[in-house]
């Protein structure tokens, strides 16, 4: 890891799906996991990450609820988060659009898949926030 590479928060109760994504992200990103939604936006507060990924379903703090509480922080307004769900039904997705999702990706995910989605989300984000009124 370097001083460079962005921070990236996890958010999935599951401990299996939090070592997953953290192998396949962990090379590239400063990675930051918790299992609480409640603690995911308490990190997202503390240390500004470029990208969430967050599970739908969680026991404390279901992901919407999540993404629409960091989306709600000051300075967190543009951070993009992607949906890694199980379930990627019609339903869920405009559920997690609804509440501020950029996208949503299906498990088991694709470790490329998963690369590129969230380097084009923080890529996407900077160029926003770099942009007059952005």
């Amino acid at each position: 890891m370097t001083e460079e590479q962005p921070v990236v928060l996890i958010a999935d109760d599951s401990i299996t799906n939090l070592h997953v994504l953290n192998n396949i992200l962990r090379p590239h990103y400063h990675v930051k996991a918790t299992r609480s939604g409640l603690r995911a936006v308490e990190i997202a507060v503390r240390d500004q990450p470029k990208a969430v990924l967050l599970d739908v379903m969680m026991p404390d703090l279901d992901g919407p609820d999540v993404c629409r509480r960091i989306k709600s922080q000051p300075g967190l307004e543009h951070t993009p988060v992607l949906f890694v769900t199980g379930s990627a039904d019609d339903k869920v997705t405009t559920l997690c659009r609804a509440a501020g999702g950029a996208a949503v990706l299906t498990k088991p995910v694709d470790p490329k898949r998963l690369l590129a989605a969230v380097a084009d989300l923080i890529a996407t984000a900077a160029v926003a926030d770099s942009t007059p009124g952005g």
